[in-house]
């Protein structure tokens, strides 16, 4: 059983570590790729210490499935792909930046439009910046290339990293932990 340091409460909500991925086959967020990593590839990737799967539920409540999913791992941000950003407080001249990616992020169908998401990825900011956790300063995301997904991640204060990912499927975005007010 996770211990304390793996579970967050916020906002009448808790992420915890996903203990049973038994929890995540009946779980559909209405995206065909994402409910097929949560389905599928979710096991094998946390076999492989590839990521780390939480679920978000009501404070109290055991939803089956889950309201949410979302998964993490590590990644850094090369600060020479960064062009003109540049982040407050660092003075010796690093070649990268310790980063969180939230490699999946998905919530139950029946549960959109209602600003889950957003706490979620609220929470995920102060989840993070909490007892310093991994020791980051950026969370990225390679957001689907699509209007709803990227503008999702501009009302949490997502930037793009590059102008250069514009012909993938996905944009690279990240979020300066540094600029969250706890």
């Amino acid at each position: 059983m996770p211990g304390k340091r793996n579970r967050f409460q916020s906002g009448g909500w808790v992420l915890e570590v996903l203990s049973d991925h038994d929890r995540a086959q009946a779980f559909d967020c209405g995206d065909t790729d994402l409910n097929d990593f949560f389905r599928n590839d979710l096991r094998p990737h946390e076999a492989q210490l590839l990521t780390k799967t939480y679920i978000l539920n009501p404070v109290g409540a055991s939803v089956d499935p889950p309201v949410a999913l979302i998964s993490y791992c590590n990644d850094k941000i090369r600060l020479d792909s960064m062009g003109d950003i540049r982040f407050e407080g660092i003075k010796q001249p690093y070649r990268y930046i310790p980063a969180v990616k939230i490699a999946r992020l998905g919530v139950r169908r029946d549960f959109r439009n209602q600003g889950i998401g957003t706490h979620l990825l609220n929470m995920t900011k102060s989840f993070f910046l909490t007892g310093n956790r991994t020791g980051c300063r950026v969370l990225t995301v390679d957001a689907y290339k699509n209007e709803d997904v990227t503008a999702f991640y501009k009302k949490s204060f997502f930037d793009f990293i590059s102008s250069k990912d514009k012909r993938k499927q996905t944009r690279t975005m990240f979020y300066d932990l540094i600029r969250t007010d706890l």
